[in-house]
């Protein structure tokens, strides 16, 4: 699969850190991806390849088609956690878009 998206961390530790404290860049990437692939028949949109460099380890995240919906659900709070009421709006059309199918 390839990613558009490939971020590198020094170490786990300092990706952990930077996902600990709430990555709103990561959130930003996931919620933007959803929302341009609505109407893609791909069952699995990939969003960003990790590596950390310590343990030469990859992680993957990627958005499986059926979860779609539970993935927009679970980013709406985190929008209104960072008041980007913008991506709400358009996270809430989505979901109305989805249960309307």
């Amino acid at each position: 699969m390839k990613f558009k998206h490939n971020w590198v961390y020094d170490t786990t530790e300092e990706m952990n850190d930077a996902f600990r404290g709430g990555e709103k860049k990561l959130h930003d990437l996931i919620v933007d991806t959803a929302l341009a692939n609505l109407k893609t028949k791909r069952k699995q949109i990939p969003v960003v390849s990790i590596l950390t460099k310590d343990e030469d380890t990859i992680y993957d995240i990627i958005i499986d088609r059926v979860d779609m919906l539970d993935t927009l659900e679970s980013n709406l709070k985190s929008m209104e956690e960072y008041e980007d009421y913008e991506r709400c709006q358009q996270i809430f059309e989505a979901i109305s878009y989805l249960k309307q199918k």
